[in-house]
């Protein structure tokens, strides 16, 4: 009984990470229809960063103080890797297909697998490393079939994906913050970043319906479901959570296809599932190691779930 009331009362909570996801993955036509306005990607990025970063911060305003309890390393990389990771999933997108792009976003879990032993003296399990070979091989195949919409945006979509798994890294330096604090540094600190490379590469001088495609993407695919996914976080398990997000990958494309007509090609369709279940195979493993029967540290684990709403997606 106990269980079930428990199981019961993570479903409003399971609803808004639902509703989180729906919004992430309106990212992939957002993006495609502003780049018709021929917006330029590092424009996109930095007005995104930006407007986003200016809602968040009268809310974490109050606790920034937290931020100079850990090394500035930990932030400035953070800042960095966000960066990265925004600029690189947007111009992938304009250049592939945003199947392609939000897939290879997702190969995080393999770089994550990858730096945690140098950065975090962490050593990875060897099933997991096995469990992630299913992702090696979907990348494998879409990069062989990308001859259809070439190499050039996938390699783009593959940095997005390090420039995640580094911010992964990155975040868990910064479990002693809350989470919305770390969003707002990211998302202003990144915006910053951007204004030179916008004023050089990009334009801020943007037609009306370019301006209302910038606002639905700062507000209605960023602020809105971060907000619901640090609510929804508060009452699923954060490795359900991390699950249910996956369905952002799977609503991208079909977004896309519905509001722009893009359609997925085949070496998509057969790649994808396999990062899919290699992402999720190593999800459900690293839930596992931190199960009670494994955890040895689970003040830590609980720091973690609360402040996981730091996990910033596009």
């Amino acid at each position: 009984m106990a269980i079930g009331h428990a199981q019961a009362r993570q479903w409003p909570g399971v609803v808004a990470l639902v509703i989180c996801c729906a919004l992430w993955s309106l990212n992939g036509p957002l993006i495609k229809l502003l780049n018709e306005q021929h917006v330029p990607g590092v424009t996109v990025a930095c007005f995104r960063s930006l407007i986003g970063g200016l809602v968040f911060l009268p809310f974490a305003w109050g606790q920034r103080g937290q931020l100079r309890k850990v090394s500035a390393a930990w932030p400035i990389g953070s800042v960095l890797m966000f960066t990265l990771m925004t600029v690189s999933f947007v111009i992938s997108t304009m250049m592939t297909t945003a199947a392609n792009a939000i897939i290879l976003q997702n190969t995080s879990a393999i770089w994550v697998f990858l730096l945690a032993p140098l950065l975090l003296k962490e050593k990875p399990g060897r099933v997991e490393g096995l469990v992630l070979l299913l992702a090696m091989a979907g990348i494998a195949v879409i990069f062989f079939g990308g001859r259809e919409t070439g190499l050039t945006g996938l390699v783009i979509a593959l940095i997005s994906g390090f420039g995640y798994g580094a911010l992964i890294i990155m975040l868990r330096g910064l479990r002693s913050v809350n989470a919305l604090v770390v969003t707002a540094m990211n998302s202003l600190g990144s915006g910053l970043l951007l204004i030179v490379p916008t004023l050089i590469w990009g334009t801020v001088l943007l037609s009306p319906r370019g301006w209302a495609l910038i606002l639905t993407l700062s507000l209605v695919q960023f602020t809105l479901p971060y907000m619901l996914f640090s609510w929804g976080l508060q009452r699923v398990e954060a490795h359900r959570a991390a699950l249910i997000v996956l369905l952002e990958t799977v609503l991208n494309p079909i977004w896309t296809f519905l509001l722009v007509g893009e359609r997925v090609g085949t070496p998509t369709l057969i790649g994808g599932p396999l990062i899919l279940l290699g992402v999720a195979g190593w999800l459900l493993l690293s839930a596992r190691q931190r199960s009670p029967a494994h955890q040895r540290q689970a003040e830590d684990s609980s720091q973690e779930r609360r402040n996981a709403g730091a996990m910033p997606k596009l």
